[in-house]
């Protein structure tokens, strides 16, 4: 992007609606929850639910609860009930709460003169939630590149596309060819390129993903692992982007400069 203006976006919590004589609040996160309450006189156990599904049982002297893995940008209900030994319901409280959203653009910045030859001075890639029929909801990943134009880096195909999984040429101009090419070349540190790739398998998370890809280059295959997940550090939203490889494909990939920030880039929400 040729003019961007750089924002600081913490994370405003969403606040739960309640309906009942427990004291109780939740926290919302784009994937989680987490709940806290008050005693309740004579409780034993605390029972939590997610509309009439059951979560789990926690004793008298637990207070908080963090529900993961839940979809972001979603209504959901909870409910919390207070038990004595008997099992009979003493108090509850009714939860309405929505999650937060992972979307938006998020940005690393490079602070060392070690930059591939000028292609990584930084990283910015936008977030973008999606949903599949068959696989849920899932988040798609656009790298943005120098003149300001994006490719989509995660996934790499449309779920149920038919040509994935084939060998692609390393020059091949499609969508996935272009989007694998341009972010292996930024990563690439040596001056030799496969000659033809594959995509292997990928996994989704609540907050995370991964791709194995499959190179060849000079009759030699090996792998590649991109992966990503989303965290909260300080109430900022936080994007762990890595990749790895095996054999030769490890030794040539662009690692993170930045002093104590470790291999992976840790990119940071800049806007919405």
């Amino acid at each position: 992007m040729k003019r961007r203006i750089i924002l600081s976006f913490l994370l405003v919590f969403s606040m739960s609606f309640l309906f009942a004589s427990i004291n109780a609040t939740a926290e919302a996160e784009p994937s989680a929850v987490n709940f806290r309450w008050q005693a309740a006189d004579g409780a034993v156990y605390y029972d939590l639910y997610e509309k009439n599904d059951f979560i789990i049982r926690l004793s008298s002297d637990v207070l908080s609860y963090r529900k993961n893995n839940l979809q972001s940008d979603t209504e959901y209900s909870f409910s919390i009930a207070a038990r004595d030994e008997d099992n009979n319901t003493l108090d509850a409280a009714f939860i309405d709460v929505r999650t937060g959203s992972w979307d938006g653009l998020y940005e690393w910045i490079n602070k060392t003169s070690k930059d591939n030859r000028g292609k990584m001075k930084n990283l910015m890639i936008r977030v973008e939630t999606a949903v599949d029929s068959v696989f849920g909801q899932y988040h798609k990943l656009y790298m943005i590149m120098d003149d300001g134009s994006e490719v989509q880096i995660f996934p790499l195909y449309d779920f149920g596309d038919t040509s994935s999984g084939e060998w692609v040429n390393y020059k091949d101009t499609g969508r996935a060819g272009t989007s694998y090419r341009l972010n292996a070349d930024r990563l690439n540190t040596s001056i030799f390129s496969p000659g033809k790739w594959r995509l292997d398998s990928v996994e989704i998370g609540y907050d995370s993903g991964s791709a194995t890809v499959q190179s060849s280059a000079f009759g030699i295959v090996a792998d590649t692992i991109s992966s990503y997940r989303f965290f909260i550090e300080d109430g900022t939203m936080k994007l762990e982007y890595s990749t790895i490889g095996t054999g030769v494909a490890d030794a040539i990939l662009f690692r993170n400069p930045n002093p104590g920030e470790g291999d992976s880039f840790i990119l940071t929400k800049i806007a919405e």
